[in-house]
């Protein structure tokens, strides 16, 4: 079974034809890594699967070796990238799921409010073992480039436990975190899939680093989506960072912008009128302005890094811009705009 999302017609298929395909791939070989003789185990480790996201991070290898090798159908070894790093963010979804003790996620109940905490954390480490054997078997650079990723993650998730519940915490240690728990996973995507591809020392480097920025721009993106985005159906709603002392970007300017009027409703007793009345005061201090631009200076850097690939890679930089714009719809708006000065979105847009 493809993948569902921003795969059809309107998404990245246009700009890169074979990615579809590619992606469906991945997307078989994921569910042949999960395939095992017993029932139980294999309903548990694939429940996620059944539901899928939007495979951003195998895009993200497909497209990276695109970059580096042409837009042939992937090599079978990229195709096994694309599968280590879905297989990787799966498994911190099940982790992720299970500190935060969440009950639903893609509509569905999560890992850990079907078959119990324990099984979750379990299950959640074989999908890690699996994805770094799958690393391994491209070498010894892209497998210690797998685990340097997971040690950030983890690192990056600490960082934000450690934080929890802080008014005074600092942009540096949102950033530290973010570099963590989101931007590592992006750049290993890429990574990986350009050392799979080939890419020298030159290429790999430009290509890490557009992931990592990558990756802080969507996390800014997801971090204001909780404040002001709908949920998914059947999902906590907005504010959910909030309720669990998690403060963001957004959150942490208008702490630097309004404190005293932020101060008071921040807490473990936040109510949903508290947290509408916050959402209210970021928008009104410039706090959300600030951090979308904030995204999108991450934004442009990306692709700024891309420009050292070269004129022969021009063309797929551009495609790649098209294709993000699909798989990322919340950056869909400046997105193409990207290495530019223009494309700078403002609040309420």
């Amino acid at each position: 079974m493809a993948p569902t999302g921003p795969t059809g017609p309107t998404g990245p298929s246009q700009e890169f034809p074979q990615l579809l395909g590619d992606l469906s791939r991945v997307h078989d070989r994921v569910i042949k890594e999960l395939t095992l003789d017993d029932a139980d185990f294999e309903e548990a480790l694939q429940h996620l699967l059944r539901r899928p996201g939007k495979f951003l991070r195998p895009a993200l290898a497909l497209t990276a070796a695109y970059l580096v090798g042409g837009d042939a159908p992937a090599a079978e070894q990229v195709v096994t990238a694309g599968a280590a790093v879905e297989l990787l963010h799966t498994a911190t979804l099940y982790h992720d799921d299970l500190c935060d003790q969440a009950v639903v996620r893609r509509g569905r109940p999560t890992v850990n409010a079907r078959y119990g905490d324990s099984t979750a954390l379990v299950l959640g480490d074989y999908l890690l073992s699996t994805a770094l054997g799958l690393a391994a078997s491209l070498g010894p650079e892209a497998a210690a480039a797998g685990v340097r990723c997971a040690q950030r993650i983890c690192l990056g998730q600490l960082t934000e436990l450690r934080e929890a519940g802080r008014t005074d915490r600092s942009v540096h240690s949102y950033l530290a975190a973010i570099a963590g728990k989101t931007a590592a996973l992006t750049s290993y995507s890429a990574l990986l899939g350009a050392i799979a591809a080939g890419a020298d020392e030159r290429q790999r480097t430009a290509i890490a680093a557009f992931g990592h920025h990558l990756g802080l721009a969507f996390q800014i993106w997801n971090d204001l989506g909780d404040l002001h985005g709908p949920a998914e159906a059947g999902e906590p709603g907005k504010g959910r960072d909030l309720w669990n002392g998690v403060y963001t970007l957004p959150v942490l300017y208008g702490l630097e912008s309004a404190g005293d009027a932020l101060r008071p409703l921040l807490g473990p007793e936040l109510s949903e009128d508290a947290a509408a009345e916050v959402a209210e005061v970021l928008r009104r201090s410039g706090a959300v302005a600030r951090a979308a631009e904030a995204a999108d200076e991450h934004l442009r850097t990306a692709f700024g890094h891309l420009d050292g690939l070269g004129d022969a890679a021009r063309g797929g930089v551009t495609a790649l811009r098209g294709a993000l714009g699909g798989l990322l719809p919340e950056l869909a708006d400046f997105v193409g705009a990207a290495a530019g000065a223009n494309g700078r979105r403002t609040e309420g847009t």
